[in-house]
């Protein structure tokens, strides 16, 4: 089948799905989400002449991981998006294998003005999985792209990496194209190996030359880092990838000074994006005002039982959404800042506020038009705030609740969702909160099956799945061990 044929097929299969997905009880209300079938990592985000381009790794014809295609939607303002065609299929011998194809990459604008899609292809023929480097052009914005002739460009894994060899992010600098690739050391990352980060150049992106690896596990972070990303940000350089095999941490961040020539990349501090249990696979783009704005999945595989439960909304014929665009920045300390894009605030609508409020051990009603979808921004006045703990309940009538805990004695912010719903959510995430200064702000994003929290002025993120179907859901707070004291609480409704 070629491409061309492949491509009408998927979207035939997502013309005819997506009206019953659709109608879907947990459809997001203001995160994106493909039209119906499978979604998972971000590739090839990039602005280019006022329109953001948001493609991501898709499966067309059901609601599970399988082989994988590049669905596309463009976005003026990052919120209202239009769903495209699909951009690439599975077509050729080095990426049709159905429990593989076109895996993650980016996208980059060559110096024919042509969009040029990076790719792993995945393919296996009798002697195990085969990852190879691949690339596709698009001379009409993105709406098609043909597949380069001489696929792949990158067709061996370097000495001492294993199969585990993927996610190509490309980048300009200096005159030359360079390729991030992630990998893995050893015997790879279900074997004990050591995650990676290795480095390509070229001068037409067509002939790639290996320079070597720039960055390494070194028993730290895991033991293969998928969908990294490098980019300039304040004067430093930032890595990301989301490492394999690392516990609880799904989105890390290594700032630095990259030297391409040795190559190396010099690390200077580290972090993590967000510490919630569903963001992953982050990719940045740069648009015309200079923002490095930050697209993540909300999701990630450890709670899919090894891929054989796709969730709740399997059953609705669609799965994944992204989580909120980000941008980010960086603070003397070397630390990433992420915050909401200042574009949501488009969607608000009936705010209600309080001001000056007391809270003690009584729970206490937080208005708002919509307790479902909406947006939650509360200002805490650590100078009068006695109380050990604040407890923020979401979603909340009086037997299903997600728990929020701001625990000012042991800094830490906590995340308890064991009684969210009806019972597919579960588990506690919990991480180190630095309340520096004399206000600890809690800005707050509920839709219709997740939660993102903003905290220590962007330095500390959470988001999280949940799937709630009860009635009368509210929020509410209330205070341990003293009480606690608000400036003030706003809250909006949002939707598109």
């Amino acid at each position: 089948m070629t491409h061309s044929e492949s491509l009408r097929k998927a979207q035939e299969a997502i013309d005819k799905s997506a009206p019953l997905a659709s109608k879907g009880r947990f459809r997001q209300h203001y995160h994106f989400m493909a039209p119906a079938g499978w979604l998972n990592d971000p590739n090839g985000c990039i602005w280019r002449r006022g329109t953001y381009h948001l493609f991501y790794q898709h499966n067309p014809y059901a609601a599970v991981w399988g082989a994988m295609h590049w669905g596309h939607a463009t976005s003026a303002d990052l919120l209202h998006w239009q769903h495209q065609p699909v951009a690439l299929a599975p077509s050729e011998v080095y990426d049709d294998h159905p429990q593989g194809g076109v895996f993650s990459g980016s996208i980059v604008v060559d110096e024919n003005d042509a969009l040029c899609a990076f790719y792993t292809a995945t393919a296996n023929h009798g002697d195990g999985f085969i990852q190879t480097q691949c690339m596709a052009h698009s001379r009409d914005g993105g709406i098609s792209f043909q597949k380069y002739q001489d696929n792949p460009v990158i067709a061996s894994v370097p000495e001492g990496i294993s199969a585990d060899f993927r996610d190509p992010r490309v980048i300009r600098h200096n005159g030359l194209w360079y390729m991030v690739l992630g990998a893995s050391l050893g015997k790879g990352a279900w074997h004990g190996g050591e995650g990676c980060a290795c480095l390509y150049r070229s001068e037409n992106l067509k002939k790639w030359e290996y320079c070597g690896i720039i960055a390494r596990s070194e028993g730290r972070y895991g033991t293969m880092w998928e969908c990294p990303d490098l980019f300039p940000l304040d004067g430093k350089w930032i890595l990301t990838f989301s490492p394999m095999f690392m516990g609880g941490r799904k989105a890390v961040y290594l700032t630095g000074e990259m030297d391409f020539d040795v190559p190396r990349f010099n690390i200077l501090g580290d972090g993590e994006i967000d510490w919630g249990c569903e963001y992953y696979a982050v990719q940045s783009m740069l648009d015309d005002g200079g923002r490095r704005i930050l697209m993540a999945w909300q999701n990630g595989w450890d709670w899919m039982s090894w891929w054989k439960d796709f969730g709740p909304t399997a059953q609705e014929g669609w799965c994944g959404c992204m989580a909120l665009p980000r941008t980010v920045t960086l603070d003397q300390a070397n630390k990433l800042i992420s915050k909401p894009v200042c574009e949501l605030e488009m969607l608000r609508k009936n705010k209600k506020k309080i001001v000056g409020l007391k809270v003690g051990t009584e729970k206490i009603s937080i208005p708002c038009s919509d307790p479902v979808s909406f947006e939650l921004k509360m200002e805490i006045d650590l100078t009068q705030t006695a109380a050990q703990k604040l407890h923020i309940l979401l979603r909340a009538n009086t037997e299903k609740y997600t728990v929020v805990t701001v625990d000012f004695s042991t800094k830490k912010l906590r995340f308890d969702r064991n009684n969210s719903d009806d019972g597919y959510s579960r588990g506690i995430k919990e991480c180190d909160l630095l309340l520096t200064g004399s206000t600890c702000i809690v800005h707050l994003f509920s839709d219709i099956s997740s939660i993102e929290i903003f905290t220590d002025e962007g330095m500390t993120t959470m988001s999280n799945k949940v799937y709630p179907l009860h009635v009368n859901q509210k929020t509410c707070v209330w205070a341990e061990g003293g009480d606690a004291f608000f400036k003030t609480i706003n809250t909006w409704a949002l939707g598109l």
